[in-house]
């Protein structure tokens, strides 16, 4: 019997393909809470609390007399301890609404490394949004919650008699608001995503008469159109030649690229790896990476614009590159085509020259249009 002879050397694993989420009309008879608007958004927020237990205040206060080591620690609490409460400032579209978050955080003082004491810390923190709350929206539409809850402390501070030391408590909030309305609708519906909060409070607010209507009328801004098609790309190590400023470097490609799934814009994702293969002592771009390796990352953090051709897109939009940890904001233009399973990735720096062209790359890639409104409507 021939004993079978073990493979040497390292094994680059096949990608697998990313399929396409579809997300295509289709009819349906709904009774339901209608989506006015709906934002996602997060704040940092920072108090300054006092010790409310006075013995834990007094151990504090000699720990800090006597050169001590105190240290504070906080527990973030369940996004669903998070109360918030919501009121109309003015309708319109966009109107004001202001909402107040009371965080009920636990804070733990700590005497050279022994727990003291425990106490809660309710924080309160208010946000004034530019919302779409027609007339006939009340301050009961108004859902919001707590998606999570981060926090952290720098240490006891100092204060004035008779608060003793201040505790800085520095916390994170996550949230989601949605403004909704109880309709009767028959439609051709699709999935749809939170829009960014990204809507400035005007000076002069617009007003507008909806006597005439059964149902206050939808803001102009939501829901977001859908995208015309999506696409996925994906590849390890595959063999590139990228042009780097005149010159032509050899490499490797890592893509990862997932463009409009459920054709949404806002379900949108790139990040790519490019590795030199070569080092030229001749080559000088800038930033100048160390001994002159061009290897680098880069992750889109917008997706603005995806334009669909046949069996390809085009998207566009800002992101970040890193030389060695060196973060550079730049502006890419990724292309994808389904009918050579190839992609190419541009990227521009802020004065608008081209500073990295990967080339056409082989990855795996699945693309499908999408079928909108617009479609139904041409039809």
């Amino acid at each position: 019997m021939k004993k079978r002879k073990s493979i040497k050397g390292s094994q680059t694993p096949s990608p697998t393909p990313i399929p396409v989420d579809p997300n295509d009309l289709q009819p349906e008879c709904i009774r339901v809470d209608k989506v006015y608007d709906w934002v996602f958004f997060a704040n940092r927020y920072e108090n300054k609390n006092f010790i409310p237990d006075e013995e834990c205040r007094e151990a504090v206060n000699a720990a800090l007399a006597a050169g001590e080591r105190v240290e504070v620690q906080c527990s973030a609490p369940d996004p669903d301890d998070v109360i918030c409460s919501s009121t109309i400032v003015e309708n319109g579209n966009p109107g004001i609404v202001s909402i107040v978050w009371t965080v009920p955080v636990e804070v733990t003082i700590l005497i050279m490394g022994e727990a003291v004491c425990t106490f809660t810390v309710r924080t309160q923190f208010t946000d004034e949004l530019a919302l779409c709350v027609p007339v006939g929206i009340t301050n009961e539409h108004i859902n919001c919650r707590a998606t999570q809850v981060i926090c952290s402390t720098g240490g006891v501070l100092m204060g004035p008699d008779p608060f003793g030391p201040m505790i800085p408590v520095k916390v994170v909030l996550c949230k989601d608001v949605q403004v909704e309305f109880p309709v009767k609708l028959e439609v051709l519906a699709k999935f749809c995503f939170p829009r960014p909060n990204n809507i400035r409070i005007p000076e002069e607010k617009i007003r507008c008469d909806l006597n005439l209507l059964e149902f206050p009328q939808q803001c102009d801004f939501f829901p977001v159109d859908n995208c015309e098609c999506q696409a996925t790309a994906v590849t390890f190590n595959a063999p590139t030649t990228a042009t780097i400023g005149t010159e032509d470097v050899a490499g490797n490609s890592d893509i990862r690229a997932e463009i409009c799934q459920e054709c949404s814009l806002g379900d949108s994702s790139l990040t790519y790896t490019f590795r030199d293969t070569t080092i030229s002592p001749t080559l000088a771009p800038t930033p100048t990476p160390l001994d002159n390796d061009f290897s680098f990352t880069f992750t889109a953090k917008t997706f603005e614009q995806v334009d669909c051709g046949a069996s390809s897109l085009t998207a566009q939009g800002e992101g970040v590159r890193f030389f060695d940890g060196v973060p550079e904001q730049v502006f890419y233009s990724l292309f994808i085509n389904d009918a050579t399973q190839q992609f190419q990735l541009f990227l521009e720096n802020t004065a608008g020259e081209l500073v990295f062209d990967s080339g056409l790359v082989s990855a795996l890639i699945d693309f499908s249009e999408c079928e909108t409104f617009n479609d139904l409507l041409d039809d």
